[in-house]
């Protein structure tokens, strides 16, 4: 039987989780999305979380440390005119087994150029390094030996590889269009226990002709763009010696994150079910009286679905399941400010003076006007009803492939 528990919630658009050897869940949050000029306004951060207490949760009293804080958070839809409501940041998170955290970081791009890092940090969270990269790294994972890191680019639809050593990065594969001729976008990735790495393909803007035109009203099929096409994303298999790319589980939609478990048995979380409609270009995302939109994906429509590898084909799947994997899946986070205490000078710890022309991010589009998050930070750890949280999901009964229909909070 399936069982889904809160383990944490009042998150703000979380995009990577990871566990440390203390039980510790690392969180990283993309923030509110307000592509602040001053640092101090910036709302990305890197947490902590310990259940202290006991109760299988982590909203308890002193149950969060800010590791790192004010760090760059954008809105594609103010920042590149997308339309599409997606929130940019600190982007993913993993745990070394000697202890080290490492975070990328998507900054975006502005005048001064791009301002993508993966920073490493020690086990008490002081930053080691900063790994300056050529492009975002949407998904990222360890290699076997755990020497090299593999990450998504999904502007460059590329999988790299990061020397740990060396910081050297290099070409793993690059990724075709997808089937209705949009790009593929790789987001998610995860590292299968035979060393192949599995990536989700999420897929990009199609323009709405030819086959992109079948799921779509005829009066629609204009060459307008679509933020997405149903069926379309999929999961691929990288061999990361040779860079082949394999098709693993296909036929699905927004697909953004990926896992696998002992067993070889693939979860793939995908986003929405369809696209809705944009945001209009110019729109204040933080007036209060904006109408509740799409922005481009339908809410309430993402979902988990477990694929369980066939005994007679270990590269076949199927989407039901009848035994628990051999180990759990990691967990995905779906996860607003939590303050939690004093910040740290260092980097990204709430500097005290304005920053100068170089270190400044692209300029505002008015959203500033939103108040300052304060540098003494307070708990507030309520259930806020519709806020993002991460889930916890023993047993997998419950996943199967008879495609649910929409459920809130997915």
């Amino acid at each position: 039987m399936l069982t889904v528990e809160v383990i944490l919630t009042d998150l703000e658009n979380p995009r990577g989780v990871g566990l440390d050897a203390q039980g510790g869940l690392m969180v990283a949050e993309a923030g509110y999305g307000e592509d602040a000029e001053a640092p101090i306004l910036r709302t990305g951060r890197l947490t902590r979380f310990l259940d202290l207490d006991g109760d299988r949760s982590y909203g308890g009293e002193g149950e969060a440390e800010r590791w790192l804080d004010n760090m760059f958070s954008f809105n594609s839809v103010n920042k590149y005119e997308t339309g599409r409501d997606e929130v940019s940041g600190p982007t993913d998170v993993l745990v070394h087994e000697d202890g080290r955290v490492y975070l990328s970081l998507d900054g975006g791009i502005d005048q001064s150029g791009g301002h993508f890092v993966l920073f490493e940090l020690d086990r008490n969270g002081e930053v080691l390094r900063e790994i300056p990269q050529h492009s975002n790294m949407t998904g990222i994972g360890f290699s076997p030996d755990g020497r090299s890191i593999y990450a998504t680019q999904s502007t460059l639809n590329q999988l790299i590889e990061i020397d740990l050593e060396t910081g050297q990065g290099r070409q793993v594969a690059a990724f075709d269009d997808l089937h209705s001729g949009q790009q593929a976008v790789p987001a998610g990735l995860a590292v299968s226990p035979d060393g192949g790495v599995l990536v989700a393909l999420f897929s990009g803007v199609a323009k709405a002709e030819g086959e992109a035109c079948r799921f779509v009203p005829e009066v629609m099929c204009d060459g307008r763009y679509l933020p997405l096409v149903p069926t379309d994303a999929k999961v691929v298999r990288v061999d990361p010696e040779t860079g082949a790319v394999t098709d693993e589980v296909t036929g699905l939609t927004a697909a953004v994150d990926v896992a696998v478990d002992g067993g070889g048995n693939v979860f793939v979380v995908e986003m929405a079910a369809d696209h809705a409609q944009l945001f209009h270009q110019g729109v204040d995302l933080f007036a209060p009286n904006l109408p509740a939109l799409h922005g481009g994906y339908i809410r309430f429509s993402g979902k988990v679905t477990m694929h369980r590898r066939t005994e007679a084909n270990p590269g076949s799947w199927r989407k039901d399941s009848t035994n628990p994997p051999t180990s759990p899946p990691r967990p995905a986070a779906f996860c607003m400010y939590r303050p939690g205490r004093e910040p740290r000078d260092g980097p990204y710890r709430a500097p005290k003076a304005a920053p100068s022309s170089s270190e400044r991010s692209s300029a505002s589009r008015g959203t500033d006007r939103r108040p300052p998050r304060p540098q003494t930070m307070e708990k507030t750890c309520g259930r806020t009803p519709g806020r993002a949280g991460i889930f916890k999901f023993d047993g997998v009964a419950g996943l199967r492939g008879e495609e649910p229909g929409p459920r809130q909070g997915s």
